[in-house]
Protein backbone atom coordinates (compact mmCIF):
# COMPACT_ATOMS: atom_id res chain seq x y z
CA UNK A 1 0.00 0.00 0.00
CA UNK A 2 1.06 3.47 -0.95
CA UNK A 3 2.12 5.89 1.84
CA UNK A 4 -1.08 7.92 0.56
CA UNK A 5 -2.97 5.11 0.84
CA UNK A 6 -1.95 4.33 4.17
CA UNK A 7 -1.95 7.72 5.74
CA UNK A 8 -5.83 7.92 4.50
CA UNK A 9 -6.63 4.00 5.78
CA UNK A 10 -8.02 3.56 8.95
CA UNK A 11 -7.18 -0.14 10.60
CA UNK A 12 -9.36 0.80 13.31
CA UNK A 13 -12.23 0.28 11.29
CA UNK A 14 -10.96 -1.85 8.67
CA UNK A 15 -9.52 -5.20 8.36
CA UNK A 16 -10.65 -7.87 11.09
CA UNK A 17 -11.99 -4.84 13.16
CA UNK A 18 -14.27 -4.31 10.33
CA UNK A 19 -18.03 -3.69 10.88
CA UNK A 20 -19.65 -5.09 8.61
CA UNK A 21 -23.20 -4.20 8.87
CA UNK A 22 -21.75 -0.01 9.78
CA UNK A 23 -20.12 -1.34 5.94
CA UNK A 24 -23.30 -2.67 4.19
CA UNK A 25 -25.56 0.35 5.77
CA UNK A 26 -23.27 2.81 4.32
CA UNK A 27 -22.91 0.97 0.76
CA UNK A 28 -26.82 1.44 0.93
CA UNK A 29 -26.88 5.19 1.48
CA UNK A 30 -24.53 5.12 -1.00
CA UNK A 31 -26.02 3.27 -3.80
CA UNK A 32 -29.80 6.08 -2.60
CA UNK A 33 -27.20 8.60 -3.67
CA UNK A 34 -25.88 7.21 -7.04
CA UNK A 35 -29.52 6.63 -7.83
CA UNK A 36 -30.55 10.03 -7.09
CA UNK A 37 -27.64 11.51 -8.96
CA UNK A 38 -28.86 9.32 -11.87
CA UNK A 39 -31.87 10.31 -11.99
CA UNK A 40 -31.53 13.90 -11.81
CA UNK A 41 -29.31 12.94 -15.05
CA UNK A 42 -25.43 13.51 -14.41
CA UNK A 43 -24.44 9.83 -15.20
CA UNK A 44 -20.87 11.03 -14.87
CA UNK A 45 -21.39 12.68 -11.35
CA UNK A 46 -23.13 9.38 -10.32
CA UNK A 47 -19.50 7.08 -11.88
CA UNK A 48 -17.97 9.60 -10.04
CA UNK A 49 -19.81 9.50 -6.52
CA UNK A 50 -19.94 5.87 -7.03
CA UNK A 51 -16.08 5.38 -7.29
CA UNK A 52 -15.04 7.85 -4.92
CA UNK A 53 -17.52 6.26 -2.36
CA UNK A 54 -16.24 2.88 -2.56
CA UNK A 55 -12.95 3.78 -2.06
CA UNK A 56 -14.08 5.82 0.83
CA UNK A 57 -15.75 2.77 2.54
CA UNK A 58 -12.76 0.39 1.53
CA UNK A 59 -10.20 2.12 3.16
CA UNK A 60 -11.90 4.13 6.03
CA UNK A 61 -14.20 1.38 6.94
CA UNK A 62 -17.28 4.16 6.16
CA UNK A 63 -18.55 6.84 4.28
CA UNK A 64 -20.69 8.59 6.46
CA UNK A 65 -19.24 11.37 8.49
CA UNK A 66 -18.93 10.89 12.10
CA UNK A 67 -20.66 7.05 11.55
CA UNK A 68 -18.43 5.60 14.51
CA UNK A 69 -20.02 8.46 16.60
CA UNK A 70 -23.28 7.82 16.26
CA UNK A 71 -23.87 4.38 15.10
CA UNK A 72 -22.77 3.10 18.97
CA UNK A 73 -25.86 4.93 20.46
CA UNK A 74 -28.06 3.66 17.96
CA UNK A 75 -27.00 0.00 18.52
CA UNK A 76 -27.36 0.72 22.43
CA UNK A 77 -30.97 1.13 22.09
CA UNK A 78 -31.61 -2.29 20.60
CA UNK A 79 -31.78 -5.50 22.57
CA UNK A 80 -28.97 -7.84 22.69
CA UNK A 81 -26.32 -6.78 20.19
CA UNK A 82 -27.27 -7.26 16.90
CA UNK A 83 -24.07 -6.48 14.93
CA UNK A 84 -22.68 -9.65 17.15
CA UNK A 85 -19.61 -7.89 18.24
CA UNK A 86 -18.69 -9.85 21.07
CA UNK A 87 -18.77 -13.57 18.98
CA UNK A 88 -15.78 -15.47 19.61
CA UNK A 89 -13.91 -16.31 16.68
CA UNK A 90 -13.58 -19.95 15.89
CA UNK A 91 -11.02 -22.16 17.07
CA UNK A 92 -9.99 -26.12 17.23
CA UNK A 93 -11.63 -26.52 20.76
CA UNK A 94 -14.90 -26.22 18.20
CA UNK A 95 -14.40 -29.63 16.92
CA UNK A 96 -15.78 -32.06 19.64
CA UNK A 97 -12.99 -31.47 22.04
CA UNK A 98 -13.05 -32.04 25.78
CA UNK A 99 -14.53 -29.52 28.19
CA UNK A 100 -11.93 -26.90 30.01
CA UNK A 101 -11.56 -28.60 33.15
CA UNK A 102 -10.48 -31.81 31.71
CA UNK A 103 -7.77 -29.55 29.11
CA UNK A 104 -6.47 -28.28 32.22
CA UNK A 105 -5.96 -30.95 34.45
CA UNK A 106 -4.48 -32.81 31.74
CA UNK A 107 -2.15 -29.54 30.62
CA UNK A 108 -1.31 -29.27 34.59
CA UNK A 109 -0.81 -33.21 34.78
CA UNK A 110 1.56 -33.15 31.78
CA UNK A 111 3.70 -30.20 33.25
CA UNK A 112 2.69 -27.75 30.08
CA UNK A 113 1.81 -25.18 32.40
CA UNK A 114 2.22 -24.57 35.99
CA UNK A 115 1.13 -22.23 38.37
CA UNK A 116 1.84 -18.41 38.68
CA UNK A 117 0.42 -17.34 42.68
CA UNK A 118 -3.24 -17.13 41.54
CA UNK A 119 -2.53 -17.65 37.86
CA UNK A 120 -1.71 -20.10 35.48
CA UNK A 121 1.28 -19.98 33.15
CA UNK A 122 2.87 -21.69 30.53
CA UNK A 123 6.25 -23.86 31.56
CA UNK A 124 9.17 -21.54 29.99
CA UNK A 125 10.45 -24.34 27.26
CA UNK A 126 6.76 -24.96 26.47
CA UNK A 127 6.39 -21.29 25.54
CA UNK A 128 10.24 -21.07 23.90
CA UNK A 129 8.64 -24.03 21.66
CA UNK A 130 5.58 -22.55 21.10
CA UNK A 131 6.93 -19.08 19.98
CA UNK A 132 9.10 -21.14 17.64
CA UNK A 133 6.40 -22.81 15.84
CA UNK A 134 4.63 -19.75 15.32
CA UNK A 135 7.40 -18.23 13.79
CA UNK A 136 7.80 -20.99 11.28
CA UNK A 137 3.62 -21.05 10.79
CA UNK A 138 3.91 -17.62 10.46
CA UNK A 139 5.50 -17.74 7.07
CA UNK A 140 3.28 -20.12 5.58
CA UNK A 141 0.60 -18.75 3.22
CA UNK A 142 -3.05 -20.05 4.23
CA UNK A 143 -3.31 -22.85 1.87
CA UNK A 144 0.17 -24.19 3.38
CA UNK A 145 -1.46 -23.44 6.91
CA UNK A 146 -4.37 -25.31 5.75
CA UNK A 147 -2.04 -28.84 4.78
CA UNK A 148 -0.86 -28.03 9.00
CA UNK A 149 -4.01 -27.99 10.04
CA UNK A 150 -5.09 -31.17 7.82
CA UNK A 151 -1.82 -33.07 9.51
CA UNK A 152 -3.12 -32.16 13.04
CA UNK A 153 -6.83 -33.09 13.12
CA UNK A 154 -8.78 -36.32 12.96
CA UNK A 155 -8.68 -37.59 9.55
CA UNK A 156 -12.67 -36.70 9.81
CA UNK A 157 -12.21 -33.35 9.33
CA UNK A 158 -10.75 -31.72 6.49
CA UNK A 159 -9.03 -28.08 6.19
CA UNK A 160 -8.43 -25.99 3.63
CA UNK A 161 -7.55 -22.17 2.98
CA UNK A 162 -10.21 -19.46 2.01
CA UNK A 163 -10.25 -15.60 1.93
CA UNK A 164 -13.43 -14.04 2.73
CA UNK A 165 -13.90 -10.50 2.19
CA UNK A 166 -10.37 -9.56 2.20
CA UNK A 167 -9.30 -12.31 5.54
CA UNK A 168 -7.77 -15.48 5.34
CA UNK A 169 -9.04 -18.26 7.17
CA UNK A 170 -8.22 -22.15 7.92
CA UNK A 171 -11.59 -23.66 7.78
CA UNK A 172 -12.37 -27.01 9.13
CA UNK A 173 -15.02 -28.91 7.08
CA UNK A 174 -15.95 -31.90 9.83
CA UNK A 175 -17.94 -35.09 8.42
CA UNK A 176 -21.26 -33.96 10.24
CA UNK A 177 -21.22 -31.09 7.71
CA UNK A 178 -20.20 -28.62 10.72
CA UNK A 179 -17.86 -25.21 9.41
CA UNK A 180 -14.98 -24.24 12.02
CA UNK A 181 -13.59 -20.86 10.76
CA UNK A 182 -9.83 -20.57 12.17
CA UNK A 183 -8.98 -16.49 11.55
CA UNK A 184 -5.47 -16.53 10.04
CA UNK A 185 -4.01 -15.20 13.52
CA UNK A 186 -5.83 -17.73 15.34
CA UNK A 187 -5.06 -20.67 13.13
CA UNK A 188 -1.69 -20.07 13.41
CA UNK A 189 -1.50 -19.68 17.43
CA UNK A 190 -3.56 -23.27 17.90
CA UNK A 191 -2.18 -25.00 15.51
CA UNK A 192 1.67 -24.15 16.80
CA UNK A 193 0.04 -24.80 19.79
CA UNK A 194 -0.91 -28.56 18.67
CA UNK A 195 2.33 -28.96 17.27
CA UNK A 196 4.12 -28.10 20.28
CA UNK A 197 2.32 -30.46 22.95
CA UNK A 198 2.87 -33.37 20.49
CA UNK A 199 5.90 -34.54 22.39
CA UNK A 200 4.21 -33.46 25.63
CA UNK A 201 0.83 -34.78 25.83
CA UNK A 202 -0.96 -37.86 24.42
CA UNK A 203 -4.21 -37.33 24.03
CA UNK A 204 -5.16 -35.77 20.23
CA UNK A 205 -8.17 -34.22 21.98
CA UNK A 206 -6.31 -32.31 24.93
CA UNK A 207 -3.79 -31.17 22.09
CA UNK A 208 -6.45 -29.54 19.70
CA UNK A 209 -8.03 -27.93 22.35
CA UNK A 210 -5.51 -26.90 24.65
CA UNK A 211 -5.47 -23.49 21.60
CA UNK A 212 -7.82 -22.02 22.80
CA UNK A 213 -6.33 -21.52 26.49
CA UNK A 214 -2.99 -21.01 25.15
CA UNK A 215 -4.22 -17.96 23.51
CA UNK A 216 -4.93 -16.13 26.72
CA UNK A 217 -1.21 -16.33 27.38
CA UNK A 218 -0.25 -14.77 24.08
CA UNK A 219 2.30 -12.16 25.11
CA UNK A 220 3.22 -10.99 21.13
CA UNK A 221 0.71 -11.09 18.00
CA UNK A 222 0.64 -14.53 16.31
CA UNK A 223 1.59 -12.83 13.01
CA UNK A 224 3.85 -9.65 13.72
CA UNK A 225 5.37 -10.26 17.26
CA UNK A 226 3.64 -6.99 17.86
CA UNK A 227 2.48 -5.93 21.88
CA UNK A 228 -0.82 -7.85 22.34
CA UNK A 229 -3.52 -5.07 24.44
CA UNK A 230 -6.58 -6.03 26.18
CA UNK A 231 -9.53 -3.96 25.36
CA UNK A 232 -13.51 -3.00 25.82
CA UNK A 233 -13.69 -1.79 22.82
CA UNK A 234 -16.00 -3.01 19.44
CA UNK A 235 -15.21 -1.60 15.77
CA UNK A 236 -18.00 1.11 16.50
CA UNK A 237 -16.75 2.74 19.70
CA UNK A 238 -17.03 1.35 23.17
CA UNK A 239 -20.77 1.69 23.70
CA UNK A 240 -22.43 -1.68 24.99
CA UNK A 241 -25.89 -2.37 24.52
CA UNK A 242 -28.47 -1.96 27.19
CA UNK A 243 -28.04 -5.05 29.88
CA UNK A 244 -24.65 -6.22 28.67
CA UNK A 245 -21.08 -5.15 29.65
CA UNK A 246 -18.44 -4.84 27.14
CA UNK A 247 -15.93 -7.72 26.96
CA UNK A 248 -12.14 -7.40 27.00
CA UNK A 249 -10.46 -8.87 24.14
CA UNK A 250 -6.82 -9.59 23.47
CA UNK A 251 -6.13 -8.00 20.65
CA UNK A 252 -3.19 -6.85 18.55
CA UNK A 253 -3.51 -2.91 17.27
CA UNK A 254 -1.01 -3.13 14.60
CA UNK A 255 -2.48 -6.24 12.64
CA UNK A 256 -6.25 -4.81 13.70
CA UNK A 257 -7.12 -9.14 14.98
CA UNK A 258 -8.90 -10.25 17.84
CA UNK A 259 -7.28 -12.98 19.73
CA UNK A 260 -9.37 -14.03 22.01
CA UNK A 261 -12.50 -13.10 24.28
CA UNK A 262 -13.09 -12.78 27.81
CA UNK A 263 -16.03 -14.03 29.58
Amino acid sequence: MTPLLERVRQPEFTGSNRCWPCTVLNGMLLWIGVTVVTVLGLPFVAVGLAAVGLATIVLRGYLVPFTPRFAPQLVSLLPGDPFDHDREPGSLSDTGTPDGEDVLTALVEAGVVVPDGEEIALEPSVRRAWREEMAELRTLDIEELAAVGDAVTPDSIDARGETRWGNAYVVLDAEDASLTLLPHAIAVAELAAARTLESRVDDERIRLAAGRPFRTLLEACPLCEGEVIVSTSTCCGDVTPIGSEPKEKLVCPDCSVRLFTYE
